[in-house]
């Protein structure tokens, strides 16, 4: 009975040690909300449309997290349109205030990442001369707002001492009462604990063992996750192509210069004789002048003095940095998504007509595209293509099907990007 209690204590301060190991471990990679984090995530996702505290496309974000519960957050971030048609009234409200406008679907945040945006929105402070809600403050000295608190690495580190002091302390108290015990036994003193003692312990290993593997599969997942994705990727170009100007205040089309969109796999990168069925008569921009539009010309041969092209001239193709790519056993058509998806090109790209210069939006990965498939309703009524499908159209004509996902109709099938 004796030797039983003793162990019993040891086998107790070896589970404080074992647990406090557990509870540091993760405490860098899975704590709550990382505003650094949520820093990148809105840089790659949210600036096209929003800015913290005043209005862009969308509104200022200040005190979000005050005015929704999390979890609304969660399904309007997600995928608004959907919400919406659920019948959300204050998403409705919120659809109605800004126009109609439709907002980027991001299926692939997950919650962690959502908390981390919002965790970074929370630590923006508002700037002098605004008040929180983005408007002018006559005082100048800035708004007051509340802001959300996320714990530094400082404040952990600090916390993982306190624990650590406490299991000292136990440890000394466990100590301190097996010796009595000893002694009213009649048994010798144990031996202080020291480093070897413990790492020798069976149940300290084991338990270490599988938290650090525990560990070192989560940071594996994360990392590899990310490998060959380029979310934000931001490269200059050789000409200063601004889709803000084309596409967001001129209002061209974006299958007028990406004519493959709707015709095949790949959108196309426009030739510069689409260019040049503008830049013929418009020789000058807005922002460079005529410095970025000579360059057009320097690879067709264009005079713009005559407005003719030079004969014999040898044409040389604009070497444009592609931004969106995806791996090579992975295959993809835009004319399915297009034509009959019907999707908009700003549901994969962002919002292309506010950018100045193009940015990849979202990861493109597998996750990314498998979120969006098992959430997306395809549109039945008037299309075509989905014709076939009779017995979805007549189970929501009974009323027996709200609608239909891209995942009912074999979205998720392997070999369907895979063959």
């Amino acid at each position: 009975m004796d030797r039983y209690k003793i162990h019993s204590a040891k086998n107790i301060f070896f589970l404080l040690i074992c647990s406090l190991i557990i509870g540091l471990l993760p405490i860098t990679s899975l704590s709550a909300a990382d505003a650094a984090a949520g820093e990148k995530l809105w840089k790659a996702n949210c600036t096209s449309c929003h800015k913290v505290h005043k209005k862009l496309v969308g509104p200022a974000l200040t005190g979000v997290t005050e005015k929704y519960e999390k979890e609304w957050l969660y399904k309007w971030i997600r995928n608004s349109q959907a919400f919406i048609k659920e019948g959300d009234q204050r998403a409705n409200a919120i659809y109605e205030e800004y126009g109609n406008s439709v907002m980027t679907a991001f299926p692939s945040l997950t919650n962690g990442d959502i908390d981390d945006i919002l965790a970074y929105v929370n630590s923006v402070p508002v700037p002098a001369g605004t008040t929180a809600d983005g408007g002018i403050d006559p005082t100048g000295a800035g708004g007051e707002v509340q802001q959300g608190w996320t714990p530094s690495n400082i404040f952990i580190g600090i916390m993982g001492l306190l624990l650590l002091g406490i299991v000292g302390v136990l440890a000394f108290v466990l100590r301190s009462l097996d010796n009595i015990l000893r002694e009213r036994r009649g048994l010798p003193r144990a031996a202080p604990y020291t480093i070897s003692s413990i790492f020798k312990n069976r149940a300290f290993r084991i338990t270490t063992g599988l938290a650090m593997f525990a560990l070192l599969a989560v940071t594996t997942y994360d990392n590899a996750g990310s490998l060959g994705r380029q979310e934000g990727y931001q490269p200059d170009q050789p000409i200063k192509f601004s889709h803000k100007l084309h596409a967001g205040q001129y209002g061209i089309d974006c299958q007028y210069c990406h004519v493959g969109a709707n015709r095949g796999k790949s959108s196309v990168i426009p030739s510069a004789n689409i260019c040049m069925n503008c830049h013929k008569q418009i020789q000058e921009g807005p922002v460079y002048g005529t410095k970025e539009i000579e360059k057009i010309y320097d690879a067709v041969g264009f005079d713009p003095k005559t407005k003719t092209y030079k004969e014999g001239y040898e044409q040389k193709p604009i070497e444009w940095v592609r931004i969106h790519n995806l791996p090579d056993h992975v295959y993809f058509n835009h004319a399915q998504h297009v034509n009959a998806g019907q999707l908009e090109c700003q549901q994969c790209h962002g919002e292309i007509q506010e950018m100045e210069v193009v940015q990849q939006q979202e990861s493109l990965g597998m996750g990314w595209c498998i979120d969006c498939h098992r959430e997306t309703k395809v549109n039945f009524q008037g299309n075509e293509y989905y014709s076939v499908y009779a017995k979805f159209h007549e189970e929501i004509k009974a009323g027996e099907r709200t609608g239909v996902t891209v995942e009912d109709i074999g979205g998720l099938e392997c070999q369907k990007c895979h063959y």
